[in-house]
Order: C-alpha cells, then sequence, then structure tokens
C-alpha cells in the first residue's frame, strides 16, 4: 500500500487572508456616499460602524444629494419616505458643508424628521489634533 503525502494548505491561507484584508480596505469606500465634496465641521465624536444608510448631502451653494444622487428641495420628502418603507430604522446621515445657513439645515432635519425617520445623524470631522 502506498502512503499518500501530505497537502500543504499554507499557500491557500495565505491567499485567503489577503482577500479578506483587500475586502475590508475596500468595504467602507464602496459602502459610503462621499462623492460629492462638502467640508462638513469638526467634532470630537466617535467612528460609526459602517453599514448601509440613506446619506443627504447640503452643498454650500444650495444643491441637495440623496446617496450622491442630485434632487430638488421640494423632492426630498417623497424621497426620503420611499426609502424609509423599504426600512424604517434605516440610518439617515446629514452631510452639510460648515458655512451654510444653519436653519436651512435645520428644515432639512424636520423633513427627514416629519416623514418618519427613526435614525437621523449629522456627519462630522475628526480634529486633527486628535
Amino acid at each position: 500500500m502506498k502512503r499518500m503525502g501530505n497537502i500543504d494548505i499554507l499557500p491557500m491561507a495565505c491567499v485567503g487572508l489577503i482577500l479578506v484584508l483587500v475586502m475590508m480596505i475596500i468595504a467602507p469606500l464602496v459602502m459610503t456616499h462621499t462623492q460629492t465634496r462638502v467640508d462638513v465641521p469638526r467634532a470630537h465624536t466617535s467612528e460609526t460602524k459602517t453599514e448601509e444608510n440613506l446619506t443627504i448631502t447640503f452643498t454650500l451653494d444650495g444643491q441637495l444629494f440623496v446617496n450622491d444622487d442630485p434632487i430638488a428641495i421640494e423632492d426630498l420628502k417623497p424621497v426620503i419616505a420611499a426609502e424609509l418603507q423599504q426600512d424604517p430604522f434605516q440610518l439617515v446621515i446629514v452631510r452639510a458643508d460648515k458655512n451654510v445657513m444653519h436653519n436651512d439645515v435645520l428644515e432639512i432635519l424636520a423633513d427627514i424628521k416629519s416623514v418618519g425617520a427613526k435614525r437621523i445623524a449629522l456627519a462630522t470631522k475628526k480634529p486633527k489634533g486628535d
């Protein structure tokens, strides 16, 4: 009877670990909506875990985006309501330029709340000193 040789699984394990590392690096880039450039304010906050969320971006020149798709301000409520129909506990993130009028941001927050959003967050940047 001929004895079988051992199979070396170390190269296969290394390839698997490399694939996991690549996915860990790429996943946060793909799952966030940050194509629209906005200078958000700085704040001492903790990082959020990566999850599928609804991102509303309000630029300095008054443009409004939902998940990086431009929309008119009057279309915000119906679009958010349609998204929240699928998942009412979906996180809604508001990214507003730090130089926009606070009243405009408050109106957007009121619109989001009025259509039934349960979880709302404001995007900020961590100060460079931390």
